[in-house]
């Protein structure tokens, strides 16, 4: 047992040459030659007393072994003590700070990472990261983690030696944060999917205008809904192809959308028979008194009403007058004279003005995209008006709230305004007049 500890002992004090090994190999030493001391005793003591145990002594050979062993343990000992002496000599002369330097440092998230080494010519005694003890191997290598906010952190670095000379370091971590992490992002419509009933003797009017003739105020995405509105009404209200007319920007001026009313609408239409879908996402204007609500065509003048605008009642009149079964209007237009953008319609006229509540006639459903005052916003993510993609995207299924592979304008209706006062963060709430149980879609 004591020659293992005085193994150990040397071992490490040759590779660490502190105080702690000094001790052990001293102690080591002093209980090597008490017991070599011991052993000579009780030798004499057993040779005086008893010649029956002679010849369990130790010989001469094996005291001298003895002997040379502790001679050898003293000159190791002198050997550490003058390399310890030495090593403090050159620690008490020190005048050089550490060395750090940094090989490697960055972010993924919130976690930052920094690897480095440092060098002494005396030893390292200790590292800090941010007055906290890390660990060093024996090349002087050391890796910290650390959590870095998303403004950034400044980690202190300091190293000391062992004549408690010490070095600092700073080093900047910036955490790298995306700039999609928050972004909203929606489903694109797709019209295709869910096969419904077909609605043969049904037909669509449908009208989208962004860019105006006469004011350079836009209905940002409106062309868009209508292009796309037009394959929701053939793949969702089961409308055949041939039945369904869409007027985008230029094409859907008032001569334009006059014609399609009063001429082919009109010639199209099986009296009594026929579900009529109107669709418009353009701009909307109420008159001063707000009793009169203007559709605005590609060339209509938003400072000429009367004369350039269509009247909606007159619209519904229009329709009216051919006699079909039901008539459906969606309408993704406002009347406060604002626009999806910042713009005013009229520049003379800055404060909205809150269209009333007009009455429709007995077989027509109106579904807005606003109240009277409000303003029928786009939806930038989907690039197309808020109202018009929740509208297309409740068609889809997503509106059936029973489940029963129906949905009645109610429930669109219903979905449609959820969304919209969600999204709009309740700037906009679209309106429903008229019959909340008339079957849109219906799902084979």
């Amino acid at each position: 047992m004591m020659r293992l500890l005085f193994i150990l002992s040397v071992s490490f004090a040759l590779t660490g040459c502190n105080e702690i090994a000094f001790e052990l190999v001293r102690t080591a030493v002093e209980e090597v030659t008490k017991a070599s001391e011991a052993e000579v005793t009780d030798t004499n003591i057993l040779i005086a007393g008893s010649k029956t145990t002679q010849q369990n002594a130790p010989t001469s050979v094996e005291l001298e072994a003895e002997r040379q062993k502790r001679i050898q343990l003293e000159q190791q000992l002198a050997e550490l003590e003058a390399q310890q002496e030495k090593k403090q000599l050159n620690v008490s002369r020190d005048k050089k700070k550490p060395i750090i330097k940094i090989t490697r440092s960055g972010t993924v998230g919130p976690q930052g990472t920094i690897e480095g080494y440092v060098q002494d010519n005396t030893g390292i005694a200790e590292v800090l990261v941010d007055g906290q003890l890390v660990e060093v191997d024996s090349k002087g290598v050391f890796l910290v983690k650390t959590y870095v906010p998303q403004g950034g952190a400044n980690v202190s670095i300091k190293a000391v030696d062992l004549a408690g000379l010490s070095s600092s370091l700073s080093v900047r971590l910036d955490r790298i944060v995306s700039k999609t992490a928050s972004n909203i992002t929606l489903e694109s419509l797709n019209p295709l999917g869910y096969r419904v009933t077909s609605n043969q003797d049904a037909l669509a009017l449908i009208v989208g205008i962004a860019d105006y003739k006469n004011t350079n105020a836009s209905a940002i995405y409106a062309d868009s809904d209508a292009k796309v509105f037009s394959d929701y009404a053939v793949q969702k209200l089961g409308i055949p192809a041939n039945r369904v007319k869409t007027l985008v920007n230029k094409n859907a001026d008032e001569a334009g959308m006059l014609l399609a009313t009063r001429r082919w609408l009109t010639r199209t239409v099986k009296r009594g028979k026929t579900d009529v879908y109107i669709f418009f996402a353009g701009h909307g204007l109420a008159s001063d008194d707000g009793k009169k609500m203007y559709l605005l065509p590609y060339d209509g003048t938003p400072e000429l009403l009367d004369d350039t605008a269509i009247l909606r009642d007159r619209l519904f009149n229009d329709v009216a007058a051919a006699n079909p079964r039901s008539v459906t209007v969606f309408l993704d237009t406002c009347y406060s004279g604002t626009t999806r953008g910042t713009d005013m319609l009229i520049a003379s006229r800055p404060i909205a003005i809150r269209a009333l509540e007009q009455s429709i006639p007995d077989n027509f459903t109106v579904m807005t995209a606003a109240t009277g005052d409000q303003t029928a916003k786009p939806l930038e993510e989907a690039k197309h008006g808020m109202f018009s993609y929740f509208l297309m995207k409740g068609m889809e299924g997503e509106a059936d709230a029973n489940n029963d592979d129906e949905i009645t304008a109610g429930e669109l209706h219903s979905y449609v305004q959820t969304n919209v006062i969600q999204q709009s963060s309740g700037s906009q709430t679209p309106e429903l007049q008229g019959d909340a149980d008339r079957v849109l879609v219906t799902f084979k």
